[in-house]
């Protein structure tokens, strides 16, 4: 029983949001759903107590579900979110495809940015079209938008924002396409908006044949953040329909967190430094030249060797241009089994004492093949800060996006991915990876003290206040005596006191 709603009903909620949305709610997260039940009974003036039984008139089902489905799915975003991607965008994939059909002299593209909340992911892209199409007056765009919330549908048509929803430096200028309004937003310009075909759909319920080019059509889907809040079975629903819509060798845009969840034979694995994209088909991408004003740059290499160069002036990294092919991801299968684990094990952290970790990384790479990667989160952490550890961030970052992959609603993963970007400078982005880890899970003691340390190094007291009392909060639920998760062998007690006098400052 929960104190506030009845188990029974919040079961039964569940399982309608899970058949009707494929949004899971794990045990982490049933207060949020708690909550969300208690709002929406109250708005809809019906008792929670007999809520239950209403469900079982369809009429009511779809009044409440369009309801609870406003509160459980408003997305963080905003204008050019992920700078890699969007430089990839509008350096490499957008020009190569637009060099494609001018030489067929087929002046189409087919866009989707599915899930796409308020829409500032497709304002972007129809942002990043005028950029790189000074002829788009005789092209056929269809950039299409959807998602499952109408109240972000109408935000998006609204098309005014916030401040806030700029607050990355935008990649090509925009000033010409917003016109402020007199209580200090910014309003779309109507060549802009028109270029965007705004839809409510729903990922698990909607035929992928709904939109009017019918399946492999599309150039390019966006769905991103959105696959790891699906039950696996959905998930795999989902990314079946996505595949079927592209045309071959069309790309498919997921977060880094999520490509451990996609398993389709249609779909090939490809990354570009940070940013990582499936394609339909067996495309050889090629790589691209992108050109950086940068004082000191230090060439480094990520783990499938590819040159970086690291701009300390921009929050991204960018990659150089190389002869190498564009690799696919994958791993060789080792010949045989490990023969004994505890002689790996010794071996693995044999190599991280002597620095090997290239060596040590490729017994991960063997292990992991062959357990689907699920045994081998200790040694993916362990090796994510050794390489930290030696100012080798590329590969840093490389393993921690794929230890994410494995398990998008652990919150330790994205903890560990934010401390080396905080290590690196890059604590907007840090900031961000460990909210999600808090929304993985709202007590993560660990990711509550590394934010606060972040917001009080940019002189936020008022924020890092905040997470150093909900800190407290948690300590006092902790045995005294009990040692902390991340903290080198802090207990409990301690680390009160630590806070406290923090607090006091």
């Amino acid at each position: 029983m929960n104190e506030f709603v009845d188990s029974t009903i919040i079961q039964t909620i569940k399982d309608l949001i899970i058949s009707h949305t494929g949004i899971l709610f794990n045990e982490r997260h049933e207060q949020d759903l708690v909550r969300h039940i208690i709002r929406t009974c109250e708005e809809i003036d019906v008792p929670v107590d007999s809520c239950i039984h209403k469900l079982s008139d369809k009429t009511f089902t779809q009044h409440f579900l369009e309801k609870i489905i406003k509160r459980i799915t408003i997305g963080e975003t905003y204008f050019f979110r992920d700078k890699n991607l969007f430089l990839y965008l509008k350096d490499i994939l957008l020009p190569d495809l637009i060099r494609e059909r001018r030489k067929t002299n087929k002046l189409y593209l087919r866009i989707w940015s599915a899930a796409c909340s308020s829409g500032e992911e497709p304002y972007s892209l129809a942002i990043l079209l005028r950029y790189l199409l000074l002829d788009i007056a005789d092209w056929d765009i269809y950039l299409l938008a959807t998602d499952i919330n109408q109240g972000m549908i109408d935000r998006a048509l609204t098309g005014e924002y916030s401040r806030w929803s700029f607050r990355d430096e935008p990649l090509v200028s925009i000033g010409q396409y917003f016109t402020p309004t007199p209580d200090n937003r910014l309003k779309i310009d109507e060549c802009i908006k028109s270029m965007v075909r705004f839809e409510c759909r729903n990922l698990i319920q909607d035929s992928f044949m709904y939109h009017s080019l019918g399946p492999s059509s599309l150039d390019i889907i966006l769905c991103r953040n959105v696959l790891m809040y699906f039950s696996p079975s959905q998930a795999q629903g989902v990314v079946l329909h996505l595949a079927e819509t592209l045309r071959n060798d069309g790309f498919l845009i997921v977060s880094p967190q999520e490509i451990g969840i996609i398993n389709n034979p249609y779909l090939n694995l490809f990354h570009h430094g940070q940013v990582f994209l499936h394609v339909k088909g067996k495309k050889q991408l090629k790589e691209a030249e992108i050109h950086i004003n940068s004082p000191k740059p230090e060439s480094v290499s990520d783990f499938h060797q590819i040159e970086f160069l690291h701009n300390e002036h921009e929050d991204s990294f960018y990659e150089l241009t190389s002869e190498k092919k564009y690799p696919e991801l994958g791993f060789v299968k080792p010949s045989k089994l490990p023969a004994n684990p505890e002689l790996e094990k010794n071996l693995f952290d044999a190599l991280i004492t002597e620095n090997r970790l290239d060596d040590a990384g490729e017994i991960v790479n063997q292990k992991g093949f062959l357990s689907g990667y699920g045994d081998v989160t200790r040694e993916m952490g362990i090796l994510i800060k050794a390489y930290a550890g030696l100012g080798d961030y590329e590969k840093a970052l490389g393993w921690s996006d794929r230890l994410i992959s494995q398990d998008p609603l652990n919150p330790k993963p994205y903890l560990i991915k934010a401390a080396v970007l905080d290590e690196n400078g890059f604590r907007d982005h840090a900031i961000q990876l460990l909210r999600q880890s808090l929304y993985a899970d709202p007590d993560y003691l660990p990711a509550h003290l590394s934010i606060a340390g972040i917001y009080m190094n940019l002189g936020k007291s008022d924020l890092a206040r905040h997470h150093y009392s909900i800190a407290i909060q948690i300590l006092e639920t902790m045995p005294e005596i009990q040692v902390l998760e991340e903290t080198e062998g802090i207990p409990a007690d301690k680390m009160k006191d630590m806070i406290r006098i923090l607090l006091k400052e």
